[in-house]
């Protein structure tokens, strides 16, 4: 029981600050498209996928060792070593991209944005800079256990970046691509340089001698991420680029909004990545493989309760929704990506849950290759339908076939060696449920339309929720053993909020 509580705790701990940091670019996302229209949106949003793509690569691999052994390391020699190894190394790595991405200026605008935005090409390279520099002191924090620096720190950035466009609207009344990364830069440094100027307080500098044996070595060891990483970019990325090849900048300014939300609920699977591994190891590792199998399922059967109904109202109030937070253009044409997304996001979701599986039964090479087959089937299927049908919601429905076809095989490659445990009635339950949800929203959805679409939104929203609540305790949907569980969960999340 001490495993499920510090699972439920855990979850419900970094859940929050996920919710924070996803809920930024729901915010950023009416100002940017309300003050300088979908265009600029579609551009901001290629420009900055494109930054963190190279962020994301920039390190080749070289760091493994670093966040392997960092958190064991005592002393302050230990750590200064293994912390600078890696810090210079993609120091310099960062500073040679830059020279490569500012030399092909004129390449890069035509082949990524066909000359459709215009942008400083050194905003680049301080944005890859500020990067490393967040990235660098966020790692630094989190890897030596103190989670309070990182956590405020990655949650910090994106509204202290909200908070510069902001002020920049109400002081200049205008913003445009070069002002939005800059606001990113600003962001960044603002926050990791006094965790930077902390952490040479703390083990002052150190110059390594390079060894390129040991940089090989570590780049070796963590070479294989960078490629998990390459696949999820081409898995959850590259549609945007297809349609700005074959459609148009503004189509990818269509697209994103509804995505955005389509893929909502995505992180709750994404809270599990963090909190599940560690859990599921020391339940294997001491003997418990059936509390590992329970943790597992328990998510797995939470995420579809919150993701079936999730699916259903994306159906009934995108529209609306996407006019709120876009405009009546976009809502028009994408709201109905916006639930094929979010039966992708089903998938893609259970896919997330089940790799912990795999990484802690040490299988991470059928990760590996799954990643790669639903990366493959992406980018195949988004080049064909695009190209022949011009349209955005091919790439919805592309999302959704590699989703599906990928949580396929992965479930198989799993069943041999771990139990899941669908809970087949209680699926259907929570989709008859859902059901009735989406005929009651349809049914009466006149009776909340004003002249205030939030108020309007939340109380469909509310109504929605209310009724599928009602109708699971109704149907029974939770068994008496799941009820007396959550009951001792609350009673002693309760006991500790009063100590």
């Amino acid at each position: 029981m001490h495993r499920y509580r510090s699972f439920i705790k855990d979850n419900l701990l970094i859940l929050s600050g996920h919710v924070l940091i996803y809920l930024q670019g729901i915010i950023l996302m009416p100002i940017i498209i309300k003050s300088v229209g979908v265009t600029t949106y579609g551009g901001y949003i290629l420009l900055i996928s494109a930054i963190g793509f190279i962020s994301g690569i920039s390190s080749l691999g070289v760091g493994f060792k670093y966040k392997r052994y960092f958190p064991a390391s005592a002393d302050n020699e230990s750590r200064r070593k293994l912390f600078y190894s890696q810090f210079l190394f993609q120091l310099v790595s960062v500073f040679f991209l830059s020279l490569l991405i500012v030399s092909l200026n004129r390449g890069i605008k035509n082949w990524l944005f066909a000359n459709k935005i215009e942008f400083a090409i050194l905003l680049v390279p301080l944005l890859l800079f500020s990067n490393m520099f967040f990235s660098q002191s966020t790692d630094y924090f989190r890897y030596s256990g103190r989670m309070g620096y990182f956590n405020f720190t990655t949650v910090a950035v994106p509204y202290v970046n909200i908070g510069i466009v902001l002020i920049s609207l109400y002081s200049f009344s205008s913003i445009d691509v070069n002002f939005l990364v800059l606001s990113q830069v600003l962001a960044m440094l603002l926050l990791s340089l006094p965790l930077m100027l902390k952490i040479y307080r703390e083990i002052g500098f150190y110059l390594p001698a390079v060894k390129v044996g040991d940089l090989l070595a570590d780049m070796k060891l963590g070479f294989p991420l960078i490629l998990s990483y390459v696949t999820s970019f081409i898995l959850r990325s590259s549609d945007r680029y297809i349609i700005a090849f074959f459609i148009s900048v503004t189509a990818v300014g269509y697209y994103s909004p509804a995505y955005t939300l389509g893929s909502l609920i995505i992180f709750f699977p994404m809270v599990s990545g963090v909190v599940l591994p560690p859990l599921l190891s020391k339940a294997v590792d001491s003997g418990s493989k059936h509390e590992a199998q329970v943790m597992v399922n328990y998510t797995m059967m939470g995420f579809l309760l919150i993701s079936i109904p999730f699916v259903m109202g994306s159906y009934a109030i995108s529209r609306p929704l996407l006019n709120l937070l876009a405009n009546a253009d976009v809502a028009e044409k994408a709201y109905l990506i916006v639930p094929v997304i979010a039966i992708g996001t089903i998938f893609y979701g259970l896919n997330i849950i089940l790799s912990n599986v795999l990484f802690v039964q040490m299988k991470t090479k059928a990760m590996f290759w799954v990643n790669i087959m639903v990366a493959i089937i992406n980018l195949t299927l988004n080049l064909v339908l695009i190209h022949i049908f011009r349209n955005i919601i091919f790439a919805a429905f592309s999302a959704l076939i590699s989703y599906f076809v990928s949580f396929i095989v992965m479930r198989r490659i799993i069943a041999n060696f771990w139990k899941i445990d669908f809970d087949k009635k209680a699926i259907l339950k929570s989709i008859t449920a859902a059901g009735v949800m989406l005929i009651a929203l349809l049914s009466f959805s006149h009776l909340f339309q004003n002249n205030y679409r939030f108020l309007s939104i939340l109380g469909q929203l509310m109504f929605g929720g209310a009724i599928y609540l009602v109708l699971l305790f109704i149907f029974r949907t939770f068994s008496n053993k799941e009820l007396d569980f959550l009951k001792i969960i609350f009673l002693q999340w309760k006991k500790q909020k009063l100590m």
